[in-house]
């Protein structure tokens, strides 16, 4: 009995569904929170979430911009990675991290080398707090051209620069002065086999 109560309570509701429009209780700044503690765990998939969703609410938040392109630039989804870059830099062309990063990317690729080296520029010229960050991928640039005397020089600059102290430098530049020191051990291994 109680079975034929419920089924006549339930066809009794109605037929027609009901549309509910939820809202977003979350502000840009919070998805954008949410999305930072979940790079922090690597659970990237998490943060391009959250950094989206803060782009949803507001398409110009600008830290949601960086984020965003930092985590497909971690991921070496470095076409995602751009256009996430040139989309912020098309909103304002001296944010020198986004310069920064986009100039990475290309050497990352080995593509538009000189407007990498034209980013970096910029960036050197807008932020001296960041200056070893810029300096690093200076230096990245010129040994991805060849430069290796060069490139020493200015991984050497940066390590002085304003912004050395950060631990995000160190880590960077950990990896930009590994890959000088191949080069270099690979110049002198190829100069003494040459009669």
């Amino acid at each position: 009995m109680i079975g034929i109560g419920i089924l006549v309570l339930v066809s009794g509701c109605g037929s027609i569904p009901r549309i509910v429009f939820l809202h977003d209780p979350l502000t840009p700044q919070e998805h954008f929170q949410l999305a930072l503690s979940y790079e922090i765990q690597n659970d990237w998939n998490a943060a391009i979430r959250e950094y989206q969703a803060s782009l949803d609410l507001d398409p110009k938040f600008e830290p949601a911009l960086a984020g965003l392109g930092n985590v497909y630039a971690q991921q070496k989804q470095y076409s995602s990675a751009e256009k996430v870059y040139r989309r912020l830099l098309k909103q304002d062309p001296d944010h020198a991290m986004a310069n920064n990063n986009l100039a990475w990317i290309c050497i990352e690729q080995g593509i538009h080398l000189s407007e990498a080296s034209d980013r970096i520029d910029r960036a050197l010229s807008v932020d001296k707090a960041h200056r070893a960050f810029y300096l690093d991928t200076r230096a990245l640039l010129l040994l991805n051209l060849g430069q290796l005397a060069e490139a020493r020089a200015v991984s050497l600059e940066a390590e002085s620069a304003e912004g050395s102290d950060e631990p995000a430098f160190t880590e960077q530049h950990r990896v930009t002065k590994s890959k000088i020191d191949s080069a270099t051990v690979s110049l002198r291994s190829s100069r003494s086999e040459t009669p």
